[in-house]
Parts: structure tokens; sequence; C-alpha cells
């Protein structure tokens, strides 16, 4: 993912992984953003929405689930 904003939207609960690169996270309800770097993941809930702030490039992996 390159440096810029980006705001996405979930059908499905979500897991995402970083594997280099730093970012912000807000997601839908938080009041903070939160620093998420190398090594470090975050889950999304279902039928939401996410914030990032991408600072440096990341390499990332999503995961999907329907629980």
């Amino acid at each position: 993912m390159l440096e810029g904003g980006y705001e996405f939207k979930t059908a499905s609960r979500e897991l995402i992984k970083i594997h280099f690169g730093k970012l912000n996270v807000k997601i839908a309800g938080d009041q903070d953003w939160r620093l998420i770097t190398e090594g470090m993941d975050f889950n999304v809930p279902k039928n939401s929405s996410f914030c990032l702030e991408v600072s440096e490039l990341v390499n990332h992996t999503c995961s999907y689930f329907d629980d």
C-alpha cells in the first residue's frame, strides 16, 4: 500500500497483518488513531469501516471471516 489516506468498508470481519511499514488506523466508532507497525495486526468488525493513514510503504495481508 502506498503512502496516503484511505477509507474502506467491510462486509465480513477482517484481520489485517502488517509485514513491513507503518500506518495509523481508525476503526468506525473509535475516537483515537492507533499506530500499527511491522509484525502487528488489527481486526475490523463486519459491516463496518476503517480509515488508514499510511506514512510509509506497507506490505500487508487481509484475511476475511464469515462469522
